[in-house]
């Protein structure tokens, strides 16, 4: 186990005079007076610096890449940025302020002056008590209030990257060194003084770190390239495995410390409830750059992650921390570090601990569902998807969709497929009556023929099933207990039948209108084939009913069929009461809310239904479903309102699907003079309809979900060359987009069965480490 400890300085000095502006010179020993505000001044001290692991240590945000003497160099944001919050229980006029805090030029680690972020208001003031109780917290930024006296803070689950820092190292290669966030270097100060003793005298309050700190060294392949899109934190078993989320934090140890002498710090209980909080993400994704961290042999990626601490001397079953490596053409790759505790080799407390990982190595299948928690809510799942999944020029489509096999988008992580569906059903006439009296006839539903558009010749709904089972199946006997894999697949209609076939006795005049129009003849026939097919077991169709409860463990190794259908009528040629195993919506216009009903789409049913918010336009151009400006509005909108919809929607009852997928059609001015120009149907084959458009989609989304700051389910998200083939989806830059959505389930807190996220479990469906060097060094 390597600790470096933090260079030690950085303290904030209270100075508790009777001044009420923002000058901060000693004004003599006059005492405090009630009412009388709280002034902050500059650190006079300096406190003696220790870099051994059990050394009391003290921090500020910015870090040097490597450990000088044993420790980081830490000091405060030169522009005076930094912010600190300061709790007073017995302050007169509110207890909680925000302040500046301007480094000393000379000294960097101390301040020089400490301002009140709000010049308008008034800061801390003095109250009654004799005694007064000071706790601070850094930064600001991230407590969220106070609660019974203590403060309220949050961790962020997401960590990513501000900054890039690319330098050549000893082995002739490159370090990519990844600056986080440093606001997730927490710290506290604890402070009690008398008031009538202090007036015009400076007041030490000492910042303390208070995270726990992992610096993750991830060296390239031997041979080749690996490229890095995400590296994941999580603590998979143990009695205290929450390392973000919202947190109250009790001072409580560090005032009885302070009687007796003994080193302590601050307790903390999360409270971020039904949530997973066992995770931290942090993004190989280069703003700049426009791509992932790509290393090649000799190069090393270096990140650093902050962890809710632990302190307890006896917590040897803590938690068990597993670091996950994805790559962006494999699995991931896992490393367990072992129970976190207070021993030789184990994660210390309030301190920088490297670890440094084995070589990257080649991995199997990217089973990415059974590396998440099996009490996840399905709901709450981003799946990459394939938009009209068959269309491609494998099948003689003149203008593909789809560049790969729906086996290989599966073995590339997508897990919704979409299928446009023509039905071909016939029906059983009965004629009763006689000639002379006149015939009566009855018609009902016999069978039908569901031919996928654009797949192979003989391709229907059902084999397309059989496809996804077969792959489900690969993935159960591959992961065995850990299997957490499943697939939604979306039933479009390439359009109303035209005709249908008879048995028995019509009559001569009979027509698709004889039985009810088009688009009842594609819905019962839809709902009747599947129905069928569920009932073989092989086809591993879900029957269960879909509610917003509904699990990943629920739903492992089996098929969420969801139908489309397109007329307000067709919700009332199905029974309110039937229970087809499969959702229903109905598309109206290219953005909409509508409702998701389980087993019937009629408005009568009893079930009350889920929510269904998507944006699905294909026709891009002047005149057709969008321009291309607002095809790029809609899919922001659909992101952005996710989040907003996600934060305020506890019942997590909203499936969420955005359709990146399309083609240019007609006349397209406004995608960049590089795609602008006019553009024929794909049945004219003209392939620059969805090329264009994919190379035009596909680095925008990339960028906007990796830049974003709030995190929320982004359902299902459909792509053209939805895999990661040379020569396809890599071609496009679909394979970022695709690897993005999957990371997006480990990125923020996805709520789950239970209620309380402290005994979490991740499924583990990733390949781990290769041999060599130990875990953490």
């Amino acid at each position: 186990m390597k600790k470096v400890g933090y260079l030690l300085f950085a303290s904030a000095l209270v100075a508790l005079g009777g001044c009420s502006d923002d000058t901060f010179e000693q004004t003599g020993g006059t005492p405090a007076k009630v009412g009388d505000e709280i002034t902050f001044g500059s650190s006079l001290n300096d406190v003696t610096v220790s870099s051994s692991s059990q050394g009391d240590v003290a921090l500020r945000t910015v870090y040097s890449d490597r450990p000088v003497n044993g420790a980081y160099i830490v000091s405060w944001e030169k522009d005076g940025s930094d912010t600190i919050a300061i709790y007073c229980p017995e302050a007169s006029n509110g207890t909680l302020v925000d302040y500046w805090v301007m480094p000393d030029a000379a000294k960097p680690t101390h301040s020089s002056t400490v301002t009140k972020v709000n010049a308008d208001e008034a800061g801390l003031q003095w109250g009654n008590a004799p005694t007064h109780h000071f706790y601070g917290f850094y930064p600001a930024s991230r407590v969220t209030g106070t609660e019974g006296g203590k403060i309220k803070g949050t961790v962020p689950t997401t960590q990513n990257v501000r900054s890039w820092n690319v330098a050549a190292n000893r082995a002739g290669g490159q370090n990519y060194y990844g600056k986080t966030n440093t606001d997730n270097a927490y710290m506290w100060a604890y402070g009690d003084f008398n008031r009538e003793e202090m007036g015009g005298k400076d007041v030490p309050l000492t910042f303390h770190p208070w995270m726990t700190v992992l610096e993750i060294k991830i060296p390239g392949p031997a041979t080749g390239t690996k490229t890095v899109t995400n590296v994941n934190v999580r603590a998979i078993e143990g009695t205290q495995t929450a390392l973000a989320g919202d947190f109250i934090c009790d001072m409580t140890p560090v005032i009885e410390a302070g009687q007796t002498g003994a080193e302590a710090a601050p307790n903390y209980e999360p409270v971020t409830q039904g949530e997973v909080n066992n995770t931290i993400s942090i993004s190989g994704y280069m703003p700049g750059e426009g791509h992932f961290v790509e290393l090649t042999q000799n190069d090393t990626l270096i990140v650093r992650a902050y962890l809710l601490p632990i302190d307890e001397q006896n917590a040897t079953n803590a938690r068990n921390i597993q670091i996950s490596v994805a790559t962006l053409n494999g699995a991931a790759l896992n490393r367990t570090l072992g129970y976190s505790a207070h021993g030789e080799n184990s994660v210390q407390p309030h301190k920088v601990n490297t670890v440094i990982l084995p070589p990257l190595t080649d991995a199997g299948t990217n089973y990415w569902m059974s590396s998440l928690d099996k009490d996840i809510y399905l709901s709450e799942i981003s799946m990459p998807g394939s938009k009209f999944s068959y269309l491609s020029a494998d099948n003689g489509a003149s203008a593909p969709y789809q560049g790969a096999s729906l086996d290989q988008q599966f073995i590339d992580g997508v897990r919704a497929f979409m299928v446009q569906v023509g039905v071909d059903a016939t029906y059983h006439a009965t004629r009763t009556g006689s000639i002379l009296g006149g015939y009566d006839y009855t018609y009902e539903y016999e069978s039908a023929n569901l031919n996928v558009q654009g797949a192979p010749r003989g391709t229907t709904l059902a084999t397309t099933i059989e496809d996804l089972a077969k792959q489900l199946e690969t993935a159960e006997y591959a992961l065995n207990d850990r299997n957490l894999e499943s697939a939604v697949l979306m039933v479009t209609a390439t359009g109303a039948p035209e005709s249908v076939n008879f048995t028995g006795n019509p009559s001569p005049f009979a027509g698709v209108n004889t039985v009810g129009g088009g688009w009842k003849v594609w819905i019962e026939a839809v709902t009747n084939e599947l129905q069928k097919l569920s009932q073989d077991a092989q086809n591993r169709i879900y029957t269960g009913e879909i509610t917003a409860n509904t699990t990943l463990d629920d739903v492992k190794g089996k098929i969420v069929l969801k139908i489309n259908y397109n007329e307000q009528s067709q919700e009332g040629d199905v029974a309110a009461d039937a229970t087809y195993p499969m959702l229903f919506s109905r598309w109206d216009g290219i953005q909409n809310e509508v409702p998701l009903r389980w087993g019937s789409p009629n408005t009568s049913s009893s079930r009350s239904p889920l929510t269904w918010y998507y944006q699905e336009a294909t026709h891009i151009g002047s005149g057709q479903q969008g321009t291309a400006t607002q095809k790029w509005n809609n899919i922001q909108t659909v992101f952005q309102n996710s989040v907003t919809m996600y934060q305020n929607n506890d019942a997590h009852d909203t499936w969420f699907m955005n359709d990146c997928g399309g083609k240019f059609y007609g006349q397209v001015t406004d995608a960049g003079s590089q795609y602008n120009g006019t553009y024929v149907t794909t049945e004219a084959g003209d392939s620059r309809a969805i090329t264009n458009f994919t190379n035009w989609i596909s680095p925008q989304v990339t960028r906007y979900l990796q830049t974003r700051d709030a995190n929320a389910s982004l359902g299902l998200v459909y792509f053209n060359f939805a895999d990661k083939q040379q020569g396809s989806g890599a071609q496009y830059g679909v394979d970022y987009m695709i690897q993005t959505v999957i990371d997006n389930n480990f990125k923020f807190n996805l709520r789950k069965k239970g209620g309380s996220s402290t005994t979490n479990t991740i499924g583990g469906g990733g390949s781990s480490m290769g041999d060599g060097g130990k875990a953490i060094q």
